[in-house]
């Protein structure tokens, strides 16, 4: 009965909507709001604070929002205008409710909040953003991670609250561009770029009852030996840079860790970790361990690998990789004196499923 009641209340302010007859105040706004609300409400969880940063890929807690992991690879995601008017109007709603206000607009003068989808849409600017590769974001068991973002992209955090927008004259808003754009990745935002409030987010997180795991277990990598486990060709080894060469390590390298990674342009040696697939559309990589100099707790390294949607069974497949160097050490003249690690390489599949906002806020 409630949601017979809610889509009559949408029906009908959509309707009022395109004759221009919504008013900002009393009754009517407080039950388009409800309407609004009563749709998207179930499936976005909405920030308690504004904030201009998507966040795709971090991992949600009930406490304190999107929690970052540093040690993450980064996510490549891309952002497309929204044209549902029902999306447009519940963005529009919780930026002002998060005390943003419009900073631009196809129009000169002022524009009051009293107006229809259409000018909603042009005010905010109403981003969808979300991974270009679903596979990308490093879900884990029980816990909730973000998929979707929505940004209005012309909004700002305003010191005081009013009811209506003051516009600049002459500036242009191309809402009407449907092309997605890509940006680096999810860390491409370290602060505020521009105006832009992220009012809303959407969560999955893994469905147990699809998830399988096959895990070959801790695995000796030995030296200058090339192995094959789970369609992978490993080789360890050392590489040296001879003294007066005027050279580097390669620059494709993956370091262990960050520390030696900005010392890598001074490392006169490494134990490099190669990975090759027998799948010729995966790609190649090497991680790089330093040799010398040395560097403390940069010792271990795990990361996704290969990641992939299967469209036939809607499962996610991917690959991981964990690497421990448990001691080695080199002589004076740059052999290898000890080597020993160990290796582990997991394949998962499993689908996602939505995470119902009332479940984590």
């Amino acid at each position: 009965m409630k949601k017979t009641l809610a889509f009559g209340t949408v029906v009908l302010t959509t309707a009022m909507l395109f004759s221009g007859c919504v008013s900002t105040g009393g009754t009517a706004m407080q039950t388009h709001k409800k309407g609004m609300e009563s749709v998207t409400d179930e499936e976005y969880v909405i920030p308690k604070k504004p904030i201009d940063r998507h966040s795709i890929g971090s991992a949600w807690s009930k406490q304190f929002g999107p929690v970052e992991d540093p040690g993450v690879a980064d996510i490549r995601v891309k952002k497309e205008k929204s044209f549902s008017g029902i999306q447009q109007d519940f963005a529009y709603n919780r930026g002002i409710a998060l005390g943003g206000t419009p900073s631009m607009a196809p129009v000169q003068g002022e524009v009051g909040l009293q107006g229809g989808s259409v000018e909603k849409s042009k005010l905010g600017g109403l981003e969808i953003i979300s991974p270009i590769n679903i596979g990308d974001v490093p879900f884990e068991p029980e816990i909730p991670y973000i998929t979707e973002a929505l940004r209005l992209a012309n909004f700002k955090i305003s010191a005081e609250k009013s009811n209506k927008a003051s516009i600049s004259a002459g500036v242009g808003s191309n809402v009407g561009n449907a092309v997605a754009t890509a940006e680096t990745g999810s860390q491409a935002r370290r602060g505020t770029e521009g105006d832009g409030l992220v009012v809303a987010y959407k969560l999955h997180k893994i469905d147990m009852t699809t998830y399988k795991k096959q895990d070959s277990g801790s695995l000796k990598l030995d030296l200058n030996k090339t192995e094959e486990k789970s369609g992978l060709i490993l080789k360890a080894k050392l590489q040296v840079i001879e003294p007066g060469a005027s050279k580097s390590l390669p620059r494709n390298l993956i370091w262990a860790c960050a520390r030696a990674d900005a010392m890598s342009r001074d490392m006169v040696a490494a134990w490099l970790v190669e990975l090759k697939s027998i799948d010729p559309k995966r790609k190649s990589i090497t991680i790089a361990f330093p040799a010398f100099p040395k560097v403390d707790d940069c010792s271990t390294y795990s990361s996704v690998i290969f990641s992939k949607v299967n469209p036939v069974t809607d499962k996610i497949e991917r690959q991981k990789f964990n690497v421990t160097v448990v001691d080695a050490e080199v002589t004076d003249s740059f052999q290898s004196k000890i080597w020993d690690a160990r290796v582990s390489l997991v394949d998962e599949s499993f689908k996602i499923v939505p995470v119902n906002p009332a479940e984590v806020q």
